[in-house]
């Protein structure tokens, strides 16, 4: 038995449960109906066009975003802004990413903390705020979103949502729930010292979107 399994095995037996696990079935009723139906909200007005309104956000928090006709495009433009911008260094891609044609020094997996440069997918993108929403399991280690300088994301169009709150209604659709639900808001910054903005205090210094149009698989 796992020191996990052990710390709910406690847990549940304080709950007068033995196994330690709540089933969703379990639940009351009054939990039950509000994950079946959860309360709507007042939001905020946003126009027709999310898409232009999530590139005009993103790139108000310094991220930088590329459009792609198909995901086949996505190695190509990863190599043009490595160029661009006279970026070296190892390139880590996420395992999600792994079937696109990636030249033989790039590797895949979780971050190692020896590259430079990321590429991961995203879970969805928030036209309201430009954040872009990222689900950490094993094809999409969460490692890969904080330790590089440069993070590099593929989204599709049909990921971004008009508010925070519909993201909730994606996450709520997975099979499997991710350990972590990260929302990330453009290049990590701090002005702690003397009210000086630092890029990169505690994550990338970069952030690129390759916008791919059309859905996701």
């Amino acid at each position: 038995m796992s020191g996990r399994e052990q710390v709910l095995r406690r847990i549940g037996k304080a709950l007068g449960r033995e196994a330690g696990v709540l089933s969703a079935n379990e639940a009351p009723q009054v939990v039950r109906d509000r994950l079946a139906v959860p309360p709507s909200h007042t939001l905020p007005a946003i126009g027709e066009n999310t898409i232009d309104l999530l590139i005009e956000k993103m790139e108000s928090v310094l991220m930088s975003v590329v459009r792609l006709q198909t995901r086949d495009d996505v190695v190509k433009a990863v190599d043009w802004y490595c160029e661009s911008n006279s970026l070296d260094g190892a390139v880590t891609v996420a395992p999600a990413l792994d079937d696109l044609r990636w030249s033989d020094n790039i590797r895949t997996g979780a971050a190692s903390g020896e590259e430079a440069i990321s590429v991961t997918p995203c879970l969805a993108a928030v036209a309201e705020t430009g954040s872009v929403v990222l689900a950490s399991s094993g094809d999409t280690p969460a490692t890969l979103n904080f330790l590089p300088e440069t993070h590099i994301l593929v989204l599709h169009e049909n990921q971004v949502v008009r508010h925070v709150d519909e993201v909730f209604s994606k996450l709520r659709a997975l099979d499997t729930l991710p350990r972590a639900l990260n929302f990330v808001t453009g290049p990590s910054r701090t002005a702690d010292i003397e009210q000086t903005i630092e890029i990169g205090a505690h994550g990338p210094r970069r952030m690129h979107v390759l916008l791919i149009a059309g859905d996701a698989e």
